[in-house]
């Protein structure tokens, strides 16, 4: 479903992204990078890259960008269905209440509660609590939560247990470059709450400068099978990407995609890229009419 739809229908008549999870439409999700500084025309150019096959705009939150929250809202003006990233570290339960105050009367229906990663910043409420602010004041809202299928273990497990009990309904992934490790954690969300949502994030990686990098910052490992076919040449590393999809979108455990791209604006053609594998593969076709919206 294309994201212009939303204006046209007046956000009634057509599926949101949870609605889309639901009916097992397996939607996808285009996460963005917004600018550094506001920039009206820079924000919707990320946010409409994919705007034929994605559903949502997951807006990430960086303390050297412009805020999650203020970008969302931008989108939501202009018609697009963005999910807020609201970040606790360094935040007071005051802070985060005013947050979903002014995201609930501007519209957002989606939010991802996290820890954030100012590092600059410490203390601050628990996600836990964080998702109990917004289940009180918005509850209407959908409330997702980070996984990290890579640092599964009993402590991980029981803070993530925690985050579902509390409210979260979805959870979202690290870049899937491995499934197994993906298919344990999921296993266990569904175990602690069956209705619970799986999105996996997939991400096109196409040199291993770029691989490093990524495995660097979002110190997730990276696995030897992949750099191998990436140092094959470019075709070789989209396929190894479009591999990755279909498998996402074949396992009954993953309820949905998040797509990221290596750099803030992608070269010329990785959209085109991009949205031909998903056609191929039937990935984020138009949503049905909703009917209970």
């Amino acid at each position: 479903m294309s994201l212009d739809s939303y204006a046209a229908s007046g956000q009634a008549g057509l599926m949101s992204f949870r609605e889309a999870m639901e009916s097992g439409a397996f939607p996808v999700s285009l996460e963005i990078t917004p600018p550094r500084i506001p920039k009206k025309a820079v924000l919707l150019r990320r946010a409409r890259l994919l705007d034929s096959r994605t559903l949502t705009v997951n807006v990430i939150q960086r303390p050297d960008r412009q805020s999650s929250l203020e970008a969302a809202l931008e989108l939501r003006r202009e018609g697009l269905e963005p999910i807020w990233h609201l970040t606790t570290r360094g935040r007071s339960g005051k802070d985060i209440a005013a947050d979903v105050t002014q995201a609930q009367n501007g519209g957002l229906r989606h939010v991802l509660c996290l820890r954030g990663d100012q590092v600059q910043e410490s203390g601050g409420i628990a996600v836990v609590e964080a998702i109990g602010v917004i289940r009180e004041q918005a509850p209407e809202m959908a409330i997702g939560a980070a996984l990290d299928q890579y640092r599964a273990n009993e402590s991980t497990d029981r803070l993530l247990a925690a985050k579902l009990r509390a409210g979260a309904g979805s959870v979202w992934t690290q870049p899937v470059f491995e499934v197994a490790p993906l298919l344990r954690a999921a296993s266990f969300v569904k175990a602690v709450r069956p209705d619970a949502h799986v999105v996996a994030m997939a991400m096109p990686l196409l040199t291993s400068e770029s691989l490093d990098a990524i495995s660097e910052r979002l110190r997730i490992p990276a696995p030897e099978a992949l750099r191998r076919r990436i140092q094959m040449g470019e075709e070789e590393a989209w396929r190894a990407f479009e591999e990755t999809l279909a498998i996402l979108a074949g396992e009954e455990l993953v309820d949905a995609v998040a797509l990221m791209t290596y750099r803030a604006d992608p070269p010329e053609g990785t959209a085109e890229r991009l949205l031909s594998g998903l056609q191929r593969m039937g990935i984020g076709k138009a949503a049905s009419p909703s009917t209970d919206c």
